[in-house]
């Protein structure tokens, strides 16, 4: 279990990293979100910034709740010992690698950035990119419902 504590260690400062680095851009998001409303601004010019500021500030969440809960599971050999299991349960490494695999992530962050820098330069291709990453991800979810129904 102490190799798996360095493991947790290592995660928690990669994570951390990601996580300033999400909060950068969330902030700097919402400074030029701001500068760019204007009175002839539309509804879609609004959405098209706000998106990628929201899919951020999600991002931002989910990697302070995982810091969090491996803070918690290095000072509790309980919740270790439980999330070791959890991570090398060969059952969820089978759906995980049906389901989703490395590139599901890969492109879904390709998505996001994409989104996050064309939105500064057009809508249109904004709108086009935020609906194939809906797809994307509602596939994934899909894909993982059916292999965790079927192993």
């Amino acid at each position: 279990m102490s190799d798996y504590r360095k493991v947790l260690k290592s995660r928690i400062i990669i994570t951390a990293v990601c996580a300033v680095l999400s909060i950068a851009a969330v902030v700097g998001g919402m400074l030029l979100t701001k500068q760019a409303e204007t009175a002839t601004s539309t509804f879609y010019d609004g959405f098209v910034k706000g998106f990628p500021l929201g899919l951020f500030t999600g991002f931002c969440a989910l990697v302070l709740f995982y810091i969090v809960r491996c803070i918690r599971a290095i000072t509790n050999e309980a919740d270790l010992k439980k999330m070791y299991i959890s991570e090398y349960d060969e059952r969820k490494k089978a759906i995980r690698q049906s389901a989703l695999g490395i590139s599901f992530f890969f492109t879904s962050g390709i998505l996001v950035v994409g989104l996050t820098v064309v939105s500064f330069y057009n809508t249109i291709a904004a709108m086009t990119l935020a609906a194939v990453l809906v797809v994307h991800v509602l596939a994934g979810a899909i894909f993982k419902l059916y292999y965790s129904f079927k192993y």
